[in-house]
């Protein structure tokens, strides 16, 4: 192989390609990114068995080849060089890096080794911009459960029907719903890691193009204009979670959002062992009261606007500001279910989000 290319563009590449590989002791492979000259460009392939992703980069091509390099040595060179124009050459499994200030040959290993990454077949998919499948996961990605004891929470739910997709995310203690629209929609359920969740946003951040998400043999596939993302989906039923979702509530108060997150932040350093503050509506004042028998209390009141009574309930502030963080509208509507049921919040603006906390007993 023997090719030029021009060094931010595969910086850029190589920052999204790294971040699928994990240290693997066992498999040297799967520490290594894979460089093949195809189609006039330069591929970048990736994997940890469980995702994997393939990005292209243009590159004048003056011979074929391949090789796996390792990934940290390879990334950590390019991102310290500041020459614009590199020339790759490989040789008996060993990359020439050469440039006008530098050269570099780092040891890479035999790409028969290499895992050959699944293909899309027999899928079903639809599209979706890069900007809407960001913002839709991030809206429901913290909400996503962190531990495997139960497998179908730790992650993402995305149902997508004809003409609306749903993304959902519980971990039992929250829930949190976006609800979008797509065309020519497909008529399929399925689970997505928390990992992979976090890949697809990070990789859908920048320019903005239109994606194909295809689903297949339990796997997801994601392709865009320079890449092309798979990884498994989560076996098992996802809870029935609209269940959760209350029909009616019995009062609500509509506040500043930023005016909000500002003063629970605030209590929230007043808060108890369980993370927990106290918020109390009545008249055109929110009270916002936090107590910790080591460090003091805090009591504040932010204007509301509140409608059929007044009402108090204790949460968990954490849970309170990923919902606060998720709701991208200037006020907020805080909807009481009655006490020991859920607390909701959602955009004054926008209905098409839902955020839902459990709130603390006693």
């Amino acid at each position: 192989m023997n090719i030029i290319i021009n060094r931010q563009k595969l910086q850029s590449a190589l920052g999204v390609v790294e971040k699928i590989i994990s240290k693997n002791v066992s498999l040297p492979i799967l520490n290594t990114i894979l460089l093949k000259t195809e189609n006039g460009r330069l591929k970048l392939s990736a994997t940890n068995l469980e995702m994997g992703i393939k990005y292209w980069v243009g590159a004048k091509i003056n011979k074929e080849g391949e090789v796996a390099v390792p990934a940290r040595v390879f990334s950590d060179f390019i991102s310290n060089v500041n020459d614009e124009k590199l020339n790759l050459s490989v040789e008996k499994n060993v990359i020439s890096i050469n440039s006008e200030h530098y050269k570099t040959q780092i040891l890479g290993l035999d790409t028969k080794e290499y895992p050959i990454l699944p293909k899309a077949k027999n899928a079903v998919e639809f599209k979706i911009s890069s900007s809407t499948l960001k913002n839709s996961l991030a809206s429901v990605f913290d909400s996503s459960s962190l531990s495997e004891t139960r497998p179908e929470i730790a992650g993402v739910l995305l149902n997508v029907g004809k003409n609306k997709a749903e993304f959902a995310a519980t971990d039992s203690f929250r829930l949190a719903e976006k609800i979008i629209d797509v065309r020519d929609g497909i008529d399929r359920s399925m689970i997505i890691p928390r990992t992979t969740a976090l890949e697809l946003m990070r990789i859908s951040e920048g320019a903005e193009q239109e994606l194909t998400l295809a689903v297949a043999d339990n796997q997801l596939f994601v392709s865009g204009e320079d890449f092309e993302f798979v990884s498994r989906l989560i076996d098992g039923h996802y809870p029935e979670y609209k269940k959760v979702i209350p029909e009616r509530f019995v009062a609500l108060a509509k506040v500043d959002k930023a005016e909000f997150e500002r003063n629970i932040r605030m209590a929230s350093v007043f808060s108890s062992n369980v993370f927990d503050i106290k918020l109390k509506a009545a008249g055109n004042l929110l009270q916002i009261k936090a107590q910790n028998n080591d460090r003091g209390e805090i009591l504040t009141n932010i204007p509301c606007l509140v409608k059929d009574g007044p009402f108090e309930v204790s949460v968990n502030y954490h849970y309170l500001l990923d919902g606060i963080k998720s709701i991208p509208t200037a006020n907020l509507i805080i909807q009481f279910t009655g006490d020991g049921s859920p607390l909701v919040l959602k955009g004054e603006e926008k209905k098409d989000q839902t955020y839902i906390i459990m709130p603390l007993r006693g």
